[in-house]
């Protein structure tokens, strides 16, 4: 007698794998600002869309394809580690096939700035990708995440000051000393603040506009010795320009929290201060990358001093 369909055990695998489906344990739990835990808020405008604790490294990525508040300031920045990354090949192909006399100079500036930047941008989408796994984990990255913006500044600086005192050794030691100690002394001051929190936005503002300053005063200095013309034909200053309207924009909104202080649970997933903050300091960071390209290809055409 052929054996009968076990229908019990049919239901009983269809309710499994509906469960795995639909289970709370598979996907990340988004939630209200008033569910998460005190180390997890970090906008009080932020009404819905708060990834609550995974405690899971599989349920943390797994934010990578959720709808959140996290969602934009990930993908911008894994985005832009991509596409730095990509640029830094293309550039060096390009400038190796084009220059064969290409200096080792031009290939640390190039190398450092674009290194800086996608190190910055992965490690930032790594913390906002992580920031809900557990209080150790979120703290732990957040401290990496102060460290790449640091570095980032750090080869901000560093690349452009070569080429604005490309003839001038000394100075440019000078500000390439002073760059350095502001970057360290901004990670000292900020690795405590790793991870954010709503009471210390307006110190890690604060910090980073400094910080971004001392990045500026070479450029400001070589605009003052080459006038607006000559920098922008030699170092192209009109970019270092925009890219401190965008980065100035950027930090106002992260302090600010403007948008979505004027109309609580609008920005939740969508358009809020941190998501443009990320995009301002992307495209803040192209506007170098163009600049330090019109500075490589002037050096070429006028190698005297």
């Amino acid at each position: 007698m052929p054996a009968l369909p076990n229908f019990d055990s049919d239901k009983a695998w269809s309710r499994r794998t509906s469960r795995k489906r639909n289970d709370d344990s598979y996907w990340p739990i988004i939630a209200t600002k008033d569910s998460i835990p005190a180390w997890l808020q970090d906008n009080d405008y932020i009404i819905n869309g708060n990834p609550m604790p995974t405690y899971s490294y599989k349920r943390s990525f797994r934010l990578l394809f959720c709808m959140h508040m996290e969602t934009v300031n990930i993908w911008t920045h894994i985005l832009g580690c991509a596409a730095f990354a990509i640029s830094g090949i293309v550039l060096c192909a390009s400038a190796a096939s084009n220059n064969p006399a290409l200096t080792t100079g031009d290939k640390l500036a190039f190398g450092i700035f674009i290194t800086a930047s996608a190190t910055c941008f992965g490690l930032s989408a790594t913390f906002h990708t992580l920031r809900s796994h557990s209080y150790n984990v979120h703290h732990f990255w957040g401290r990496l995440d102060i460290f790449g913006i640091c570095l980032l500044a750090l080869g901000a600086g560093t690349s452009a000051t070569y080429y604005i005192f490309f003839c001038r050794p000394v100075l440019r030691v000078l500000y390439w000393t002073l760059n350095a100690g502001a970057a360290s002394a901004a990670a000292i001051v900020l690795y405590d603040t790793g991870g954010g929190g709503s009471k210390r936005r307006g110190l890690r503002g604060g910090v980073f506009a400094l910080l971004a300053l001392t990045t500026m005063v070479p450029i400001i200095h070589g605009i003052s010795h080459l006038g607006w013309d000559q920098a922008c034909k030699r170092i192209g200053a009109r970019w270092y320009v925009l890219e401190v309207l965008f980065l100035g924009l950027g930090v106002f909104l992260f302090v600010s929290r403007l948008p979505e202080r004027l109309s609580q649970g609008r920005f939740d997933v969508w358009g809020h201060s941190h998501q443009l903050h990320h995009l301002c300091a992307t495209i803040g960071t192209v506007f170098h990358l163009v600049a330090l390209v019109v500075s490589y290809h002037r050096r070429r055409v006028d190698l005297t001093c």
